[in-house]
Order: C-alpha cells, then sequence, then structure tokens
C-alpha cells in the first residue's frame, strides 16, 4: 500500500505502467505479462485501479494464449467498471473469433444497450451485424435504443433489424424499414445496402414509381449506373426520352442523373443525346451550361471533337459569368489546339485572360499551351506563356521552373536551364517533375556542367545551397557526403529543426500521461497502452506542437494497427517541419510514419504475382485508402484499393476470386489482389507508361486516354501538364511521388 500512497501523492516514477510500456514499447510483452502478474499479486487494489487486469488479457491476446484472455477479460469486466465495456468488445472479439455468433451479438447488444464509448461504436455495431447475419439472436435488437447511436450505427442496426424481419419472412416489415432508410438519405453503406435488398427481393415493389425513384437515386449515388438508369427511366416516366416538360428542379437533377449515369457505362452518344434534350427544356441558364457542358465532354470521349467543341462553345455562351464558362473555354482550347486549330485556340486564350474568375482554366491553358510548344521544339512563344502560368496559384513554381528549363535548354542557354533544372529539383525531390528535372541534369547535354554546378553549391556555406550540392551529388560521391555532413550538423544545432532529430519514441518516462489523475477509459487505456482503443483522446496528451510527443503518437497509433490515425499526425508534422530541412535528412522512423508499409509481404507478393512494382501498390493504397481496411468514399467504394462493386467483379474473375460480395472489398487480402491485378491490367493497356495507367486508376481509362490524346510526347511531365482535372492530376502527383518515398525508403525490401 506505500506505492499507492506515493502513487497518489505524485510520484509518478513509481507508476508500474512506465516500465510496462517500455517492455511493450521493446517487443517484450512476456516479460510485460510477468511485471502485470507481479503486480497485481503485490497490490490488488492499485492493480485495479490502474486497470491492469485489462491489460492483462490483452497482452496475453497478444502471445496467442487466448483461452486465458478470455478468462481474464472476463475479470476485467466484473471488477473494473470503468473498463467493463471494452472488456466486452475484447470477449465479444474472441466469441465470434472461435465461431460463437451468438455469444458475441449478447456481448455487443449488451455494450450498445448502455453508454457505448465513442470509440467502440463503430467496431461493435459492424461485428454485432456480422455476428446476427451469423446465428446471433435478431432480439437482441429490441433492448438497444439506437437512436441513442451515431446516425451511422443507428442506419447500420436499422437494416439489420430490416434483414431479421425478412429471415422471419415478415417481408412487409423488411420492406417498410428498407424504404424508410432510402427516404431518410440515399448516400451511405446503409442505403446502398438497403437497395440492393430490395431490388434482390421486391420485383413487385420496384414497379412502384416513387421506390423506383429512390433505387435510381441510390444506385446512381454508389455508382451501379447499369441499374441507376434502368430505374430512373422508370421512374421519370416519359420525360426521360424528352417527350414531356421538365416539371420541378428534382426531376432535372433526376434527369441530369441519367444521362451521367449512360455518361459512366460509356454510352457516350446516347448520353450526348439526353445531355442536350436536357439542356433545351430547361430554365435556369446555369444548368443548361452545365448540362451542354457534359454533352461536350460525351461527344470528346467518343472522338467527335469538332461536335465537342461546339457543345462547349454553346456552355459558354448560355451562362458566360457562371461556373461553368471558364472550364467551357478551356475545353474548347484544348480540343481546337489539338485538332490544328491554333488560331482558334489563341483567340479563346485572350478571351479567358479576361475575367478574374477565369484565372485557374488561364494558367492551366497557358502551361499546355508552353508544353505543347515546348516538347515540340518551338521557342519563341512559350515564355509568355509560362510567365502567365506563373502568376497563377494552379500552377506550382516546381513545375514552371521545370519548363522554364526545357525552355532555355531549348534556346541553348545551358546554364540558365541547369538553375531551373536545381530549383526545380531541389524544392521537392520526390516530386514526379522533379525527378524528370534531375533526368535533364544527368543527360549526355548537360552532364558535365551540371555536376560542375553541383560540386560548387556543395562547397559553399549556405544551407539551401549545401542542400542542392547534397542532394545533386548524393552520399556516393564524398563531396556530397561532405555536405551532407555540414548540413545535417547546421540543422541538429538550430532551434528550429532540432527538434526533428530528437530521440523516437519519447521515453514513457517524459509522457504528460503522468501529471494528473487517469479517470476515464480512454486515458486509462493510453497508459495501458493499449492505443488502438483510445485513438480519439491521443493528441490531448501528445500535441503535435511538441514535435517528439507528436512522433510519440503517430508511431504508437501506427504498431496498434491505427494507420488512418498515424498518418493523420504525421502529416501534421510535416507541415510543421521547415523548408530547410530536407526530407531526406528526416530520422527513417519519421519517414516510415509518412510512408508506411502494412501488409508488406502481401502487397510485394501480388505485385511479383502481377508483374507490378510494389512501391507503386503501396503508394496507391496510401492515397487512396490511408491503409484503413474499413475505408468507404462517398461513391461506395470500399478497402485498402477503394473499388465498387461492380468493378471489382469484373476484376475478380479475370484473378480467380469468385462471387464477390461487399464486405469482401474489406479484407486486405482481397482488396491488394484485386488492386494489383488492376493497375497491371492498366500498365499493360498504356504500353507500361505507369503515369497514364494512375491517371485511370483515378478517373478511368478513356478519360486517361484521352489526356494522353493531347500530348505530343510520352513525357510524363507533359502529360501532367494536360490532365484537365484538378482532382486527378492533384491524385497523380501524389501517388507517383509517394511511389519515389517508398522507394527510397523500402526499395530493397520491397523488390
Amino acid at each position: 500500500m506505500i506505492a499507492t500512497l506515493l502513487l497518489a501523492a505524485g510520484f509518478a516514477t513509481l507508476d508500474p505502467r512506465i516500465e510496462i510500456l517500455e517492455l511493450q514499447l521493446a517487443g517484450e510483452p512476456a516479460t510485460a505479462l510477468e511485471r502485470v502478474d507481479d503486480w497485481m499479486q503485490a497490490d490488488p487494489e492499485a492493480a485495479k485501479a490502474m486497470g491492469l487486469p485489462f491489460l492483462r488479457g490483452h497482452l496475453l491476446e497478444e502471445l496467442g494464449r487466448t483461452t486465458e484472455a478470455q478468462r481474464a477479460f472476463g475479470q476485467a469486466l466484473l471488477t473494473l467498471p470503468d473498463l467493463a465495456n471494452h472488456s466486452r468488445f475484447r470477449l465479444a472479439l474472441i466469441q465470434a473469433h472461435q465461431g460463437h455468433p451468438e455469444v458475441a451479438a449478447g456481448l455487443l447488444a449488451g455494450l450498445l444497450a448502455s453508454e457505448p464509448p465513442e470509440e467502440l461504436v463503430v467496431a461493435a455495431t459492424d461485428l454485432l451485424v456480422r455476428a446476427l447475419d451469423s446465428g446471433g439472436d435478431c432480439r437482441l435488437l429490441a433492448h438497444i435504443r439506437t437512436w441513442r447511436l451515431p446516425e451511422s450505427a443507428h442506419r447500420k442496426l436499422l437494416l439489420a433489424r430490416a434483414d431479421c424481419s425478412l429471415r422471419q419472412d415478415d417481408s412487409e416489415q423488411g420492406l417498410a424499414i428498407l424504404v424508410e432508410l432510402l427516404e431518410q438519405r440515399v448516400d451511405d453503406a446503409a442505403a446502398s445496402g438497403a437497395a440492393e435488398r430490395i431490388d434482390a427481393l421486391f420485383s413487385e415493389a420496384t414497379g412502384n414509381p416513387a421506390i423506383a425513384r429512390l433505387l435510381g437515386n441510390t444506385f446512381h449515388q454508389h455508382r451501379l449506373f447499369d441499374r441507376s438508369t434502368r430505374y430512373l427511366a422508370q421512374a421519370l416516366g416519359p420525360a426521360a426520352n424528352g417527350t414531356a416538360a421538365v416539371t420541378s428542379d428534382k426531376q432535372a437533377e433526376e434527369l441530369y442523373a441519367l444521362a451521367r449515369g449512360h455518361f459512366w457505362l460509356e454510352r457516350y452518344l446516347l448520353a450526348a443525346s439526353r445531355f442536350g434534350q436536357l439542356a433545351s427544356r430547361l430554365q435556369r441558364p446555369e444548368e443548361r451550361a452545365r448540362s451542354l457542358f457534359q454533352q461536350g465532354r460525351s461527344y470528346e470521349l467518343n472522338g467527335n471533337w469538332d461536335l465537342a467543341a461546339n457543345s462547349f462553345r454553346l456552355a459558354y455562351t448560355t451562362d458566360s459569368n457562371g461556373n461553368w464558362s471558364g472550364p467551357s473555354l478551356f475545353a474548347a482550347l484544348r480540343l481546337e489546339w489539338r485538332m490544328n486549330q491554333e488560331g482558334t485556340a489563341l483567340e479563346l486564350y485572350e478571351l479567358l485572360s479576361t475575367q478574374r474568375g477565369w484565372l485557374d482554366a488561364f494558367g492551366r491553358s497557358a502551361l499546355f499551351l508552353a508544353a505543347s510548344d515546348i516538347v515540340r521544339g518551338r521557342s519563341d512563344r512559350a515564355a509568355g506563356w509560362l510567365e502567365d502560368a506563373r502568376r497563377r496559384r494552379e500552377t506550382s513554381a516546381l513545375e514552371i521552373d521545370y519548363w522554364r528549363g526545357r525552355l532555355a535548354e531549348l534556346t541553348g542557354q545551358d546554364s540558365r536551364a541547369i538553375g531551373h533544372y536545381v530549383s526545380a529539383y531541389t524544392a521537392d525531390p520526390f516530386d514526379p517533375v522533379a525527378r524528370a528535372a534531375v533526368a535533364r541534369l544527368t543527360s549526355a547535354a548537360l552532364a558535365a556542367p551540371a555536376d560542375a554546378r553541383a560540386r560548387e553549391l556543395a562547397a559553399s556555406n549556405g544551407t539551401s545551397d549545401l542542400t542542392a550540392g547534397w542532394l545533386l551529388l548524393g552520399d556516393d560521391d564524398p563531396a556530397g557526403l561532405q555536405a551532407r555532413q555540414r548540413l545535417e550538423r547546421r540543422l541538429r544545432s538550430n532551434p528550429e529543426t532540432g527538434p526533428f532529430f530528437a530521440p523516437i519514441p519519447a521515453p514513457p518516462v517524459g509522457w504528460p500521461l503522468w501529471q494528473g489523475a487517469l479517470r476515464r477509459p480512454e486515458e486509462m487505456l493510453l497508459a495501458l497502452g493499449v492505443w488502438n482503443e483510445s485513438a480519439g483522446t491521443v493528441l490531448r496528451y501528445f500535441p503535435v506542437s511538441d514535435v517528439p510527443l507528436g512522433v510519440t503518437a503517430s508511431m504508437l497509433l501506427a504498431r496498434a494497427g491505427e494507420h488512418r490515425s498515424s498518418l493523420y499526425i504525421a502529416e501534421i508534422l510535416e507541415k510543421r517541419i521547415p523548408g530547410s530541412l530536407p526530407a531526406g535528412l528526416l530520422p527513417r522512423e519519421m519517414r516510415h510514419l509518412l510512408y508506411p508499409f502494412p501488409h508488406r509481404e502481401q502487397i510485394r507478393a501480388e505485385s511479383r504475382r502481377r508483374g507490378i512494382d510494389p512501391n507503386l501498390l503501396a503508394a496507391v493504397i496510401r492515397e487512396e485508402s490511408r491503409f484503413d481496411p474499413w475505408a468507404v468514399s462517398t461513391a461506395s467504394a470500399r478497402g485498402l484499393t477503394q473499388f465498387v462493386l461492380p468493378t471489382a467483379r469484373r476484376l475478380a474473375g479475370r484473378i480467380g476470386l469468385e462471387n464477390l460480395e461487399v464486405a469482401d472489398l474489406h479484407q486486405p487480402s482481397i482488396s491488394i489482389a484485386l488492386g494489383a491485378g488492376y493497375l497491371a491490367e492498366l500498365l499493360e493497356r498504356f504500353d507500361g507508361e505507369t503515369h497514364t495507367a494512375v491517371a485511370a486508376y483515378n478517373a478511368g481509362e478513356n478519360q486517361a486516354q484521352l489526356w494522353r490524346s493531347y500530348c505530343y510526347s510520352r513525357e510524363p511531365a507533359e502529360y501532367l501538364s494536360k490532365v484537365s482535372f484538378t482532382q486527378t492530376r492533384t491524385y497523380l502527383a501524389k501517388v507517383l511521388r509517394s511511389r519515389n518515398e517508398y522507394a527510397a525508403l523500402w526499395g530493397n525490401e520491397a523488390d
């Protein structure tokens, strides 16, 4: 009891949790368990106050001693009121894994019927739904006040009630719940499940125009366009074919969705016709312009470029000051230019320069024109266009530097070209355009003067010059290595950059956790090292304003499998890194947090099987899902590699996966196999061009091919300048950059 009194008086150094945490961090769970047992025997009351009986179950489970872990969690359930729900959840997980869904369901229903901890609600709800599907007692749902839960959990349990009614042959009640779910909203997982069930089970009900409308809107939201177009056409009746007037804003949106569905099914001419019909029947200029713009896209992807350019011009003239006017002019400019109507394209360029609202489109069009001329060897017009692009936020300084280097090289100004390439490369050595810059620096024409310039920089005293010299020469060159060493010494002693070189993780004895009483369950779990169930409270005790603590939080969340939360914190920390500290000098542990590689063995295996770069697959997963297997997008793309079910099923047949269901997309093994298979397919289609394949992964194969047709070369930098969707351009740059980071960090292991 003396230890208890000392702890109460604030003598945190005697807290046994500190030693136990250190043992866990050192990868010694067996020794940590021994310490837990010692303390529980020496001072049972103090052990309970700290939650050690729960930690005992956690460590036993980690060691694979499941039967003992089950008994330990049972004891914790009875003796630790503050951690009772966490103990129930762990017991439910064990029971479900052992094939006892009825027991798991009972435990989970008890958890959700009480005051469930926020951090457990989603996982407990999902596990309860699976347990009920596997044989759990549906009557348990009656004891849960679902309306008190977060909306997503409430709706999942409503869907479970509908399933229970259907299993009990109460189809009327089941249908009523399913329709209620769709009437509330159509854009979440519960809505998708409800629509799937109605479509499969209630053929008579789907003939009802109101239900058909709900199904059409839901399937459209979830990108099941084969079904959305069928149901929307049924609900809209004569209006769907242009033989009836548009009577409401809601009907106009549904007609637009119907046309978009045909577009996504690659029925481009039918889509163009529907968009044209809709534009002729709408009253508001902005809505008409939107439909005409989409008509132009439909014609463009079908190869009818003259018709497409005309539609884009009509979209502009229909609402010349509206949101669609700038994108329409830019789209028309691209087509006129590629159809060799340069005079017409330049007239559109001048028009784009006249309104402030079009500045982003003007900037992108300037870079489009400059890159087009430069790769074709023409130098007389590009400088002005690059200056126009430089002034717009839609183009980065790095990108402008690269193309200025290309222009200088084209005009025989090698020294100036080297300066621009060095500036581009040192701004971000992992950026795909920066990599193109360094490739120019090592070309036969520039290699010798570029090397001389690098050695000058490496011998200077300025921080930025030392950085450039080291990056250009590398560690294998003595001058480069010396520049790195000088730079690192300087940055370690700098008060702004020094904290990023601190030991990782911060020693547990210095954590702020011990500065006060830990009474809340999530605080107790943090102190026990059980971070996967306490992620929501981490930043309270491990603020990113304290770099070592923030890095510690990110690292321990990653160790607990909470990769999304870990990466979120790591990226906040990354934004705090001073520009003078190059990414390559960050401690390797921190770079691993920014570019983690969970599921590494499976990613490597699937990549070998499909003949693709595992670093590329890891980069795609990082940007698609942040390594969260439960990720769901607004378009119902799921899992690590973010597939919607129709695309997943199409791919599954090709790679030997049968009878794929929605739940399968959340299994890492299946998701990784699908992602590897799809990347291999895209790379084959686009002749091994990684940049085009990655763009297709995000925007679709036909759109990626269209951007390719804008290019005069196969250079990735030109392709990036021609990608017209901001989202895809950002995605493409991030994936290619991440691929370069993974290659630098994990290259030998990922080969």
